[in-house]
This record gives structure tokens, C-alpha cells and sequence, in this order.
């Protein structure tokens, strides 16, 4: 019996590959968005350097070399973002850096203009919120959660430095930022928190329904629709910057055979039990998909055809060995049959290469099944389990 994920350790378990992949596109839209408002917050600090009087401009020049940096840090995280190398960090860090973007905006007010600016602030402390709200465009509940307390403490701690700081009743008079209160300031951590707590449950909410809407209804791994959307893309990425990626087309043999024998609900059990098997044995970040009755198909990143026939082997010896029904005299088992094809030697579109996959795991299955068949270059790999298993009374289909 699988031992349960504790709630904990589950939530901070990484997201799977696609949401990332997902999530990209936000963060390429947030990127942007970003380029525009510290572009357009420069313009402020320009002009007031043009208007300012002298004993003003060294505090405007202070702002415009700040936002001037704002503004080159934003087109730096805009190309590694559109980069699209996949970088797992790359969310997390940009969450904390429009969070942290704004806290040093804070800090700065304090340092050079009204103290009463950052602690009752009507603009800068709002663009938290926008800030927050970029985080459910990752997909990533672990990043909402920790820009959302990163932001909490930032605020605090720059709200406990100006307090302990600068007399802040009586610094330049009467303030036109009110007066300091630190139950305003505990009631600005609270919204800070619950604008947190809703985006982890936004996020979570958006996890579930991209998994339902991807998921085979019956074995539960992703679906035709998504892999072959999915596929595309990994084509198009390894064509920009000619990485390996391989697919494997995978049926069962003999499954006919074996509804016949013991009907179609018991076949669908053991098409639940092959998906799992098959979920066991590949890596988290390959993909794998029910393609169509009793068909699987799995892609395999960043893999070469010498490696992806490896793994593939050892799917073929997983499914080989996990037994499908319980109860029964003497243990039941099925194989599988594949075919593997490598992008790009086996072809430069995705049509091709499943069309490639699928002619070898034709071919597989004329030269006996229970056998793995990919490019020429490559070795087939044949199994003899069947035979020898036989010897000692199991069931084969």
C-alpha cells in the first residue's frame, strides 16, 4: 500500500512540468506589464527633474536613478523569461522581485521624501495587491504563499524602521499622508494575508481544473487532446534550440483476447493497472497519455533514441512484471509492444514522428510482441520473459 502524502509535504511538492510550461505564459505577460510600469514611472521622476527647483533636484535625481534601474532589472528578467529555458527558479524570484520592487520604492520615500508617504500610503502599498495577483498567473501555489509572506514582512519591516526612525506626528508638520496609527498598519498585514491565503487557493483551484480538463477519464493519466497540444510545443522548443526529444508509441497485446476471456470491466482495471505501471516507471517530467483504447504514448524530454529505448525497455519490463488481478489461481500479466521514434532524425513534425512510432510498434508486434522497436541506429531490444515465464505457470495475453 502507497503510503499518503501528508497535506504538508504535498503542498510543497513542485507542480507538474505542464502547469510550469503553463505558467510560462503568464509570467511572459507579467514580464511585459512590467516593462511598461516602471517605464512609465520613469517618466515621473524626468519630469519632475525638468520642473524641479535646485534645492529639489538631487531628491528627483535619486528617484529617476532608482526607477532607471527598476526599469533595466525589468527587460532583464523580460529576456530570461522569454529565454524559455525553463528555469524552475525563475518564478519564485520574480515574484519576490515586484514584491521586493516595491518595498525598496517604500524605503526609499522614507529616505528622501515624506516618512508619512510609506506609512500611509495611498498608491505604492495598493501595487502589493497587483504585485500578489501576478502570482496565480504562475500556477504555483508555493510562490503565491511565499511572495505573500515576503511581502508581509518587507511592509513590517520597513513600517517598524520608519516608527523607530523619524518622529513621525511632527516631521515636516501636517502631513497631507495623515497621521501614524499602528492599528492601520496591522489592518494593511491583515488584508497583505488574506490576499495571500485567497491567491494559494486560487492557484489550487486552477490546478485542479487544468488536471481534470487534461486527465483520460478512465486511467487517469493526460489525455490525447493535451499530449498532442502538448507535443507540438515540445517540437517546436527542441527546433529552437535543437534539444533531443523522443516519443514512444506503447500497446498492450492481446487485449482482445483478454476482454474476451474475462470481460470488459475486468479490462479496464487492467488498463488502470498498465497506466500505472507505466506512471512508475518513466520520469516526473515525461508525459505520458492514453492515445486511444488500449494505446499509451510517451514523450520523453531532453532524451536521445539510445536512451529513450532504455527507458522504454524498462516500461516494457514493469508492465511485464505487475501483476493485473488478484484472487485468481495463478497470477494474470500482460506485455507490451512499442515503437520509438527521436526528433529529428525520425522527422521534423509531430505527425511525423508518431506516424514514425507507430509504424515500429507495428512492426514490433509482426515480429512476435512483448518488444521495443525503435530508430535503425538503435538496438531492438527483445524480450524472452514470455517464454520463459510460461515455464513457471503464469498467464500471458
Amino acid at each position: 500500500m502507497t503510503p499518503r502524502t501528508s497535506p504538508l509535504r504535498g503542498f510543497w511538492e513542485p507542480p507538474d512540468q505542464f502547469l510550469l510550461d503553463a505558467g510560462k505564459h503568464g509570467e511572459l505577460l507579467i514580464a511585459k506589464i512590467r516593462i511598461g510600469l516602471t517605464l512609465l514611472l520613469l517618466s515621473i521622476p524626468i519630469a519632475n527633474l525638468a520642473l524641479a527647483v535646485p534645492e529639489e533636484r538631487e531628491q528627483h535625481l535619486t528617484g529617476f536613478w532608482i526607477t532607471f534601474i527598476a526599469f533595466g532589472l525589468s527587460v532583464l528578467v523580460y529576456l530570461m523569461v522569454a529565454r524559455d529555458r525553463r528555469e524552475r527558479w525563475l518564478p519564485m524570484a520574480t515574484s519576490l522581485f515586484d514584491v521586493s520592487l516595491i518595498s525598496f520604492a517604500l524605503f526609499v520615500y522614507a529616505l528622501i521624501g515624506d516618512p508619512h508617504q510609506v506609512v500611509n500610503s495611498k498608491i505604492t502599498f495598493d501595487t502589493y495587491f497587483i504585485a500578489l495577483a501576478g502570482t496565480c498567473l504562475r500556477f504555483d501555489k508555493r510562490v503565491a504563499l511565499i511572495a505573500g509572506l515576503a511581502a508581509m514582512a518587507q511592509f513590517l519591516g520597513i513600517i517598524w524602521y520608519v516608527d523607530a526612525t523619524f518622529p513621525l506626528d511632527t516631521v515636516g508638520g501636517a502631513s497631507p499622508y495623515g497621521r501614524f496609527a499602528w492599528s492601520e498598519q496591522i489592518s494593511r498585514l491583515i488584508l497583505l494575508a488574506s490576499a495571500t491565503a485567497l491567491n494559494v487557493y486560487i492557484v489550487r483551484g486552477i490546478q485542479q481544473q487544468r488536471e481534470l480538463s487534461n486527465e483520460d477519464p478512465l486511467t487517469g493519466v493526460f489525455n490525447r487532446r493535451f499530449f498532442d497540444d502538448y507535443f507540438t510545443t515540445e517540437v517546436q522548443r527542441a527546433t529552437r534550440y535543437r534539444t533531443a526529444v523522443a516519443v514512444a508509441m506503447i500497446d498492450v497485446d492481446h487485449f482482445k483476447h483478454f476482454n474476451d476471456h474475462y470481460g470488459h470491466a475486468t479490462g479496464d482495471i487492467a488498463l488502470k493497472r498498465v497506466a500505472r505501471a507505466l506512471g512508475l516507471a518513466i520520469r516526473r517530467s515525461d508525459i505520458l497519455a492514453r492515445y486511444g483504447g488500449e494505446e499509451f504514448v510517451v514523450l520523453f524530454r531532453e532524451t536521445t533514441a539510445a536512451q529513450a529505448m532504455e527507458r522504454v525497455e524498462h516500461i516494457r519490463r514493469t508492465v511485464e512484471a505487475e501483476p493485473l488481478l488478484e484472487g485468481t489461481a495463478a497470477p494474470v500479466h500482460v506485455t507490451v509492444s512499442a515503437g520509438v521514434a527521436s526528433w529529428p532524425s525520425d522527422g521534423e513534425h509531430v505527425a511525423d514522428l508518431i506516424a514514425e512510432a507507430d509504424r515500429r510498434l507495428f512492426e514490433a508486434k509482426k515480429a512476435g510482441r512483448n518488444r521495443v522497436v525503435g530508430p535503425p541506429h538503435g538496438v531492438e531490444v527483445v524480450s524472452e520473459a514470455a517464454a520463459s515465464s510460461r515455464a513457471v505457470g503464469r498467464s500471458y495475453f
